[in-house]
Formats: structure tokens, sequence, C-alpha cells
């Protein structure tokens, strides 16, 4: 407790900015979870903002503009936002899209000018890990008193798991994935942060059961995947076998164990099985509490149709594209073409944020955003050694595969906060505060 309160021996090392710092942003990812808030996590941003204003010189903010690429060609992207909306002819959407995509300015701005260091980085990933482990665990207890009075365990589950923080369950595992990972690099580390190991490791285990509870398959196999990875990495370059090893017989173990306690996930996971779609299907969408058939709308084929629909779009727009107010109406234009009404009734965005840039700014507007939020991201972190923030920005462009990010308030949050996050952990010519 002490040291997440900044009280112990080696927090005297931290100035009052950065013990500043530190607190604001564990109001952040406390008004992430709070629901239905959001003045307050504006004006947690703002408190941010305005701090990040004064924590370095101006003369340093420029400097580190110049280094790191990757937060100019972020500003720039929003920057084409601006012009997109003056071009759209649904001015309404252009406008409703850029506050809610405000995010993806102002954290690059802020915190992607400035220099976090080591220390200061390993209380920021525990407290984050810490509130997220508590808010996973109110989650739970609440969802099962909602079991103890429905006594339907699909209250136990995927969306109604995060009923308590008004959150789509989608977006909290990946927030658990970053928990998670974090943790664990904590812990390789040996970080002076943690005060009880066995009390990370007991956090660990139990974060794992409710991400599986969670039932989000993107999640559950980017995360898994990640553990597979660097357990054979540990023991082919590493020559770590004991520790390889447990890694992947942990996974084999979660493989086997999980399922068969957690039913209804593999739910989410059959509709693999049923690919197959027709457009002018009216049938009713498949969910994890109800028995799956082939003729249902599910996960897995909605986003085939709706990517045929959007990869349309894209080729009808591809240099500049179809405008930031106008994508989703051009969108739903397609959907009444192919008499795809169960989309235009559940009103589908493209479930694909690299699809949904692509229709939006055409190939100019979706080489800014590769190459600002992923090309040079993931370069720099393989140069300085940076696992974490590779790990995070994979995490990120996995994800980024069936969800637009950018069409909800709290993807645009994490966008903009963890990849300005990413960039002020790391700075090459100078590591002072």
């Amino acid at each position: 407790m002490r040291s997440i309160l900044l009280l112990d021996p080696e927090a005297k090392i931290f100035s009052i900015k950065e013990k500043g710092l530190y607190f604001l942003f564990a109001a952040f990812f406390i008004s992430l979870v709070l629901p239905d808030m959001p003045v307050v996590n504006n004006a947690v941003i703002g408190a941010i903002v305005l701090l990040s204003l004064f924590y370095n010189p101006f003369h340093e903010k420029a400097r580190l503009l110049k280094e790191r690429k990757e937060i100019l060609l972020m500003i720039l992207f929003y920057v084409l936002h601006l012009i997109s909306g003056l071009f759209s002819a649904n001015r309404h959407e252009a406008i409703t899209m850029l506050v809610m995509r405000v995010p993806l300015l102002v954290f690059p701005l802020s915190i992607g000018l400035l220099t976090i260091r080591e220390g200061l980085k390993e209380r920021i990933l525990l407290g984050f890990s810490i509130i997220i482990t508590l808010t996973a665990a109110a989650c739970l207890a609440y969802a099962i008193h909602r079991y103890r009075q429905s006594n339907d365990t699909g209250d136990l589950y995927d969306d109604s798991l995060t009923l308590l923080i008004h959150m789509q369950s989608i977006y909290f595992a990946m927030i658990v994935n970053l928990a998670l990972f974090s943790f664990i690099y904590l812990l390789q580390k040996k970080s002076f942060a943690i005060e009880y190991i066995g009390l990370a490791y007991l956090s660990i285990a139990f974060l794992l059961v409710y991400h599986f509870m969670l039932a989000s398959r993107i999640a559950i196999l980017l995360l898994y995947t990640v553990f597979l990875v660097f357990g054979i990495i540990s023991i082919v370059r590493k020559r770590k076998f004991w520790q390889g090893a447990a890694l992947i017989a942990g996974v084999v173990v979660l493989v086997l164990v999980l399922p068969k306690l957690f039913p209804k996930t593999m739910n989410r996971f059959n509709e693999l099985n049923y690919p197959g779609y027709r457009f002018n299907n009216h049938a009713v969408e498949s969910h994890y509490n109800m028995d799956l058939t082939a003729d249902q709308w599910n996960g897995a084929n909605i986003r085939l149709a709706v990517w045929k629909c959007a990869w349309q779009l894209a080729r009808e727009n591809w240099l500049v594209g179809a405008q930031l107010g106008d994508k989703q109406d051009r969108l739903m234009e397609v959907y009444r073409s192919k008499q795809f009404d169960f989309a235009v009734e559940t009103h589908r965005n493209m479930h694909n944020n690299y699809l949904d840039v692509l229709c939006t700014f055409g190939v100019i507007g979706f080489s800014l955003f590769l190459v600002g939020y992923l090309v040079i991201p993931l370069r720099r972190a393989v140069r300085t050694g940076d696992i974490l923030s590779l790990i995070i920005v994979l995490s990120f462009a996995v994800s980024m595969t069936t969800e637009t990010y950018m069409d909800r308030g709290i993807g645009c949050l994490l966008l903009g906060f963890f990849f300005s996050l990413v960039a002020a952990f790391r700075d090459p010519l100078n590591t002072t505060p």
C-alpha cells in the first residue's frame, strides 16, 4: 500500500511534478471504469493536459516532437480529421466524431511530449494493474449477485460481467490484457514497486479466470499467443528452459481446464464453425447464452458480411475516402444495396479499425495512420528492446482487426492514452526526468 501511495523510501526520488502525474494517471484509470461519468473523465484529462503543459520546458517538447515522429504523425492524423470534417456533407456526424476522437489529439500533445523514467513507469503500471484488478473483482461480485437473483449462469459471462461499469466486455478484456502484461513485466523485472509478490501472483490468477469469463475471442487468443511465444523464446533464445516450459504448460492447463469450468465462453468460439451468411437473412443474432445454429447471425459471419460491404466502399473511395461525416451514411447505402437489413437495423459499424480508416480517409489517411500508430512505434520498441511497449502496440494492432476502436469513446481514450504513454516511456537522448 505504501508504494501505491508513494510513501515508501524509494518514492523519495520522485519530484512533485512526477508524483502529481502519477496520481492524475491513477485518477484517469479510475475514471475509465466509472459508469456514465464523462464529466469526471474530462476533468481528469484536463488536469493531465494542464500539468503536462508545465511538466517540462517547451524547448524540450519541441525536441521530443522532432524525435518522436509517431507523435507528429498522430497529430497530423487528427488534423486530417478536421479537414475531412470540413468536406463532409453530414456536418452533425462529422462534429460528433471530431469530439469523440479528441483524445487522439490531446494525449499526443500532452503525454506524448513528456519523458517518464523507469521508476515512475513501474509505479504507473502497478497502479493501473491494481485498479483494474479491483474493478474486475467488483464486477464479478455484482455479476454473482445478479446470478443469485436470476439463477441464470449467463449473468456470469461477456457483457453481463461488465454491467457494473457499463463497458463492452471486449474493451474491458483488452484492458485486462494490459493489466496482466504489466503485472508480468514488473515481476520479471523484480520491481521494487511490488511489495507483496504473492498478492501479485494471486491477482494474475484471478484476472486470468475473469478474462476467460469475459468471452472475448480476440483477447483470449491474443493473451495465450503472447504467453506461448514468450515461452518458446525463453527456451530457444534465452535458454531458460524451466521458465519457458512453465509458460507453455500454464497455457495448456488453462486451455484444458477453463473451458470445462466456463462452457458458455466456448459458445463464442463455436460461432467460428458457422462463417456462412446471406445478406438478406432475417434470423436473430446468436448469443453465448443460447443454442447455436447455422442459420443465425453470429459474431463471426456478421463481421465477414460487414467487411465485404466495407471493402466495396473502400474501393469506391480509395484515394481520399468517403469523409468523416459521410462514411457511416455511405456504408448504410451499401448495406441497403445488398439487402443487408440486419446491418441497417442494428446500424453496424465496420468492426475493423483499419477498414474504417481506409474508407474514411482513403489510402493517404490509411498510410498516415499505419505509419504513425504501428510502424514507427513497433520499430522503436524492437530497436530499444522495449518488450512491454512492443506487446502493448501489438495488442492494439490485433484488437483493431475485429473492432472499430475509433467509433467508440472508450476506444479513442485507450488508443490516445496508451500510444502516447508508450512514446513517453522512452527518450533515446536523455533519460533524466
